[in-house]
């Protein structure tokens, strides 16, 4: 004990310690800042893409409700036709939409959440 008392290297741990917890905290603080972020930005480019895909499917929607209204000569009918289309769809993902997307948002979730990344572990 190179002539410090037992005093003051106590209080040189306690400061050592109260920084070290310092910056750990400021560590877990940017880990999860990163995170949310990754997390943010897989949501928002999920939303582009599905509004890309919704307007398509509208697009296609409209053309088959015509081309099926064309071949039965009646519009209304083939348009009916899609629209019923859609809501047995709709009812089947009703039932199922656990079992469809609970895996799929826990697989997504967990790739953002418990990546194993070399530089994110603390030394």
């Amino acid at each position: 004990m190179e002539g410090k008392s037992f005093f003051e290297n106590i209080s040189e741990l306690r400061e050592n310690l109260l920084k070290f917890v310092e910056t750990k905290v400021s560590y877990y603080g940017l880990v999860a800042f990163e995170k949310s972020a990754k997390l943010v930005s897989s949501l928002i480019s999920s939303a582009v893409i599905i509004l890309i895909l919704l307007l398509s499917l509208i697009f296609f929607s409209g053309a088959a409700g015509l081309y099926l209204g064309q071949l039965l000569e009646s519009y209304l009918l083939g348009l009916l036709i899609v629209g019923g289309f859609y809501l047995l769809l709709g009812i089947v993902f009703i039932f199922f939409r656990k079992k469809i997307f609970g895996p799929m948002v826990i697989k997504s979730m967990g790739e953002v959440f418990f990546q194993d990344d070399d530089e994110e572990q603390p030394r």
